[in-house]
């Protein structure tokens, strides 16, 4: 699970430390019930994998029971799967994308989603400021009673370069692939569960929001025009 405040990793080792706030967790606005349902979709494959049966028969009952209160969360939201990131999406953000012809299409039609993890990313360059501390603080507890919007707009104010990253699981699809599993898995067809739930894990698509509030160089700009003014009161 990777839901908490995290910087980027790119060129890293050529900057210098900037300072942190004393506190970057998060609570992020994703589903418990799903985020545990999914875990016990993990670990009825593992249990298939390890030959546990029993172990697996419990697990994905346990699956069923999450996705089952996950029905009806709020924070369950509807989008096109095109509007939406696949892993490979995110792999690929910083390499050349290479021309593929046999690319499966994405759909535009509204599917439910439900997020089962968050990530919230700071900015290589983030310099913990009490102004921006404060922001994150503030941002966290947005974020914790799920208003998203109302965090990244307190980022975004702050002048904090934030990347925000939800994984989600198509609601319905994942649902009815746990129920087969569960049948298959009654019926001892282990084998064939375990490719079921490998689908659903396949599933998983990504709900990116970059929130950059001043862009690099509309920040220079506006540092020399203020710098341009102080001179020339100087020189009055």
């Amino acid at each position: 699970m990777w839901h908490r405040f995290r910087r980027r990793a790119d060129d890293a080792s050529t900057r210098p430390t900037p300072r942190r706030p004393p506190s970057i967790g998060m609570s992020a606005s994703f589903s418990k019930d799903g985020a545990q349902g999914f875990r016990d979709l993990q670990m009825t494959r593992l249990a298939i994998f390890e030959a546990n049966p029993a172990q697996a028969k419990d697990m994905i009952a346990k699956a069923q029971a999450a996705f089952s209160k996950v029905k009806t969360d709020e924070t369950v939201f509807t989008k096109a799967e095109a509007d939406l990131k696949t892993p490979a999406d995110l792999a690929n953000k910083t390499k050349p994308q290479a021309a593929t012809t046999d690319a499966k299409p994405t759909s535009k039609e509204q599917v439910a989603w439900v997020p089962v993890d968050a990530q919230l990313t700071l900015g290589d360059d983030f310099v913990a400021t009490p102004a921006k501390a404060s922001a994150v603080t503030e941002a966290n507890s947005k974020l914790a009673h799920g208003d998203q919007k109302g965090a990244l707009e307190k980022l975004k104010l702050a002048h904090v370069d934030v990347n925000f990253t939800m994984a989600v699981l198509p609601l319905n699809k994942t649902v009815a692939d746990i129920d087969q599993a569960s049948s298959l898995i009654g019926q001892g067809k282990y084998y064939e569960a375990n490719a079921v739930l490998k689908s659903a894990q396949d599933g998983m698509r990504f709900d990116v929001i970059d929130a950059v509030a001043v862009p690099q160089a509309t920040a220079s700009t506006d540092r020399n025009r203020a710098c341009a003014d102080d001179r020339q009161h100087d020189e009055r």
